[in-house]
């Protein structure tokens, strides 16, 4: 599992002030307009230096995302302590990140980048401090399957959740049939792969076929075994 360092952005450096005024510029102005001549105005530093420090307007716009999603990550992990069982906590995740991010708007615009953001390894990191344990402490106890990295089931866990966000259902109806019904069957632990199971489906196909083969030769052999007891032959004279 893949593990990076994320600023909390409240140590007052350049870029942490550029990020917070970018949320503030948000707020007050909507997603639609902000600029970074704007941010770093409010942010007290030069154009160029913000470009610097932050790389493009949606790059900053991720990180102001990531800022405000700090909370939803801090209440999600009330919500799942909770809940008993892995499915069941990622579950109350899933249903309580499609309520609430699509109204938030730095947030809704961090989705609709989906292509990009979801392999943002900020996002990812996020999502690791999410839901990071809860799939490896499922690993442990068997629920969770243990062919896959957590990397890789955190990055589709993102995917879903943003698939659920963007539904025009939203409802926890639907939220729940997508979990039920594709999500646990994608992460739940089984006793063997889809490979394995079709090898050993062929071979007790063949085994089958072997003894009906085998038991249509008995079958066979007995029949010619009793047409010819009812028709002795005796060896002499009469």
């Amino acid at each position: 599992m893949t593990v990076l360092k994320i600023a909390h952005n409240d140590d007052g450096t350049v870029r942490d002030r550029l990020i917070r005024a970018a949320d503030a510029e948000i707020t007050e102005r909507g997603i639609e307009s902000v600029q970074m001549e704007a941010v770093a105005i409010r942010a007290g530093v030069s154009r160029a230096t913000a470009f610097r420090q932050l790389g493009s307007v949606s790059e900053m716009l991720v990180q102001v995302a990531l800022l405000r999603s700090r909370r939803y990550v801090a209440d999600v992990q009330m919500l799942m302590a909770g809940k008993r069982g892995v499915f069941a906590k990622i579950e109350t995740a899933l249903l309580y990140t499609t309520r609430e991010l699509p109204g938030d708007p730095s947030v809704s615009a961090l989705i609709a980048q989906r292509s990009t953001s979801v392999h943002h390894p900020m996002v990812h990191q996020m999502a690791i401090q999410a839901m990071g344990s809860v799939l490896q402490d499922g690993q442990a106890n068997g629920e969770v399957r243990t062919d896959l990295d957590i990397d890789e089931m955190i990055d589709f866990l993102v995917e879903q959740t943003y698939l659920a966000a963007e539904e025009l259902d939203r409802s926890d109806t639907a939220v729940r049939r997508r979990f039920r019904h594709f999500v646990v069957p994608a992460l739940a632990a089984t006793t063997e792969s889809p490979g394995e199971r079709l090898a050993l489906t062929r071979e007790a196909e063949d085994a089958v076929a072997d003894a009906i083969h085998a038991l249509t030769n008995l079958a066979g052999h007995l029949s010619r075994g009793a047409h010819a007891s009812d028709h002795p032959i005796y060896e002499g004279k009469p």
